[in-house]
């Protein structure tokens, strides 16, 4: 699947009105497209740790101590579904925010996870792709 590309204004303005992001302090990006990091930047207050899928381990999240993972939806390496099932078995109990471009019903997606993994708190975040000129 290739990366599309996402305007960080449209990527920042999601996050940032996010009731979720609005109380997060710690946060651990997986495998982020390359704008993320960056719209992400300078949000007051976040601790914002990047880290590849296969590098996730009960030691990174004992030392990070991530109140919410955020990840794309699906890649190349992984989908949510991949990353839900490591976190439950590490033991993780925070939040998990996957993010992609719009999507036809993203409640059946959510509740596909959601059936699979019941007590995860989990919502996906629909980001409009952005136009060249953004990046």
């Amino acid at each position: 699947m290739s990366q599309l590309p996402y305007s960080r204004q449209a990527l920042r303005a999601v996050f940032l009105h996010s009731k979720a992001l609005s109380n997060c302090r710690r946060m651990l990006l997986v495998d982020p497209v390359r704008e993320l990091p960056i719209a992400l930047h300078g949000i007051e207050g976040l601790s914002l740790n990047v880290v590849q899928f296969e590098s996730i381990s009960s030691e990174l999240l004992a030392d990070i101590a991530p109140e919410m993972v955020l990840a794309p939806l699906l890649s190349v390496r992984f989908d949510i579904l991949d990353l839900a099932r490591l976190l439950t078995d590490l033991g993780y109990q925070g939040a998990v925010r996957a993010y992609c471009a719009p999507v036809p019903n993203a409640k059946v997606i959510c509740t596909e996870v959601k059936a699979e993994f019941p007590k995860l708190d989990f919502h996906i975040f629909e980001v409009p792709p952005g136009s060249e000129r953004d990046h």
